[in-house]
């Protein structure tokens, strides 16, 4: 079982990822696109020590999951 700082850390490392993907041209554009809508609302370091803080207080039915079920395609 992961450990709420162990995520937060995947998710770091996930979004130095995704900046490095937005920024190298040798990426393909829609890839680059797409890196940069997804970090519009990524959480910053202080957000994930916010999240790492708070899910001892969080249960799942008071957060609602709606936002981890699959998007449709456009």
């Amino acid at each position: 079982m992961t450990m709420p700082d162990e995520r937060a850390r995947a998710l770091r490392f996930a979004g130095e990822m995704l900046r490095e993907l937005q920024h190298n041209p040798d990426v393909p554009e829609a890839i680059r696109r797409e890196a940069r809508v997804t970090l519009r609302h990524y959480p910053s370091a202080l957000d994930l020590q916010r999240m790492i803080q708070d899910v001892d207080r969080l249960t799942r039915s008071s957060v609602g999951i709606h936002w981890l079920e699959p998007e449709s395609p456009p």
